[in-house]
């Protein structure tokens, strides 16, 4: 992970992690957050329920002037990724920018490619700036993994464990 990276592509579930554990206004504050008009659209459509992940985008959406709002043309298509993923990675490539994400087959298709992580690296940045204890940081990791329905899948035991070390 680069460290002194301040600029960041962000997908929907990114977003949807770092608001639903209450650090996105942290992470818009530190670092330039890029996404897609088609992430954009996906939150507007999570946006319509009346669900824990409809109140999460709700407040994203509120926060879009903060961050950068592009389009990309899809030039390397990956066929395994939807096309809102193809345009993340594309920009990703062209602005040579890290794509955060929690999709593991976005990391599984793009990693050798583009610098991708997962989104909870910003618990991991945010510990390393001294804005949270290692304590604050693993209770707010227990508890996306439970907002999430992670368990102890890949994204939790890689952060847990890089957490750890530190």
């Amino acid at each position: 992970m680069e460290k002194g990276s301040k600029n960041y592509i962000l997908d929907t579930s990114a977003l949807i992690s770092l608001e639903s554990i209450n650090i996105l206004e942290q992470v818009l504050k530190l670092y330039s957050v890029t996404t897609t008009n088609s992430v954009i659209k996906e939150l507007e459509e999570f946006a319509k329920y009346d669900d824990s992940y409809g109140e999460i985008a709700k407040s994203i959406l509120k926060m879009k002037t903060k961050f950068t709002i592009e389009s990309c043309e899809i030039t390397e298509s990956i066929k395994h990724l939807e096309s809102t993923d193809n345009e993340l990675y594309n920009l990703s490539l062209k602005k040579k920018l890290p794509l955060v994400t929690d999709e593991t087959k976005i990391v599984h298709h793009t990693r050798h490619k583009i610098d991708v992580y997962f989104s909870p690296v910003f618990l991991i940045l945010l510990l390393q700036a001294e804005y949270f204890t290692k304590e604050g940081v693993l209770d707010k990791l227990e508890k996306l993994s439970a907002i999430r329905n992670w368990g102890n899948n890949i994204i939790y035991l890689i952060t847990k464990n890089q957490i750890e070390k530190l």
